[in-house]
């Protein structure tokens, strides 16, 4: 019989009636964090002291969900890395507010360097959100790491709180949905479509360009803010995608 797998996140102690916590949509409001969070808080481990070394970094979304970063080779958190990949993020609306009152989203599992064959594409999704990031993706000690996600913890604020989600929650399924990806260009293509389509995501109108296109939704970023537009049904095709945005529409 197979040893039971120890959590990466060590469940708490205490014992917590489900019922004094106020209701909210666990999955929902971690997969909103994940698509929206400019920022995020990276823990790796020294491999001398042991202790953890956190930074700030920017985070950028794959199309199946899992989340991505920069680090240039001579950084601390690159070496540690390098020795030890084990790492956690965590992703809040960050100047936005008392904290402790907004969702905020733990992520614990091991980096990946992503390969060379992949890199140019994550460097197009990486620049797509934050533009400025040309300057130093050019450069020649650029890495960029995926998060292969082992363990999830989101605090919906006050109350509001889930260990029990997977990271097979976060992620979107691809598959039959490959040509999705070639709508951004177009969509961006049409005047006023990613503000219109920022506005439904509950954001003010402006300068806004879509970053993404899944099955589950649009991504969209501005010059300081990212946006979300969750579809009501999984998108498949282009036909389907007409249709959902013309039915976001009304």
């Amino acid at each position: 019989m197979p040893d039971t797998l120890i959590p990466v996140i060590t469940p708490r102690n205490a014992t917590i009636e489900p019922s004094a916590g106020a209701p909210f949509e666990a999955i929902r409001v971690a997969r909103d964090v994940l698509h929206t969070s400019r920022t995020a808080g990276l823990a790796t481990l020294d491999p001398l002291s042991g202790y953890p070394y956190t930074t700030a970094t920017n985070i950028a979304v794959e199309p199946d969900g899992t989340p991505f970063f920069f680090a240039a080779r001579l950084a601390l958190h690159a070496r540690n890395i390098e020795a030890d990949p084990r790492i956690s993020l965590v992703l809040a609306p960050f100047n936005k507010g008392d904290a402790l009152t907004l969702p905020r989203l733990t992520l614990v599992g091991k980096a990946e360097l992503i390969g060379e064959e992949d890199v140019p594409q994550a460097k197009a999704r990486y620049i797509a959100r934050y533009p400025k990031a040309k300057l130093y993706l050019s450069l020649p000690d650029t890495e960029l790491y995926r998060l292969n996600i082992e363990g999830v913890q989101i605090n919906g604020g006050p109350a509001r709180n889930a260990s029990n989600i997977t990271p097979a929650d976060l992620r979107t399924d691809l598959s039959g949905a490959e040509g999705l990806e070639a709508e951004v260009i177009r969509l961006n293509g049409i005047k006023g479509e990613a503000s219109r389509l920022a506005v439904l995501a509950g954001r003010k109108a402006g300068a806004w360009k879509i970053t993404s296109v899944d099955p589950d939704g649009i991504n969209l970023a501005s010059a300081g803010d990212l946006a979300r537009l969750w579809f009501d049904e999984r998108v498949m095709s282009v036909n389907q995608l007409g249709k959902a945005l013309n039915q976001s529409s009304k």
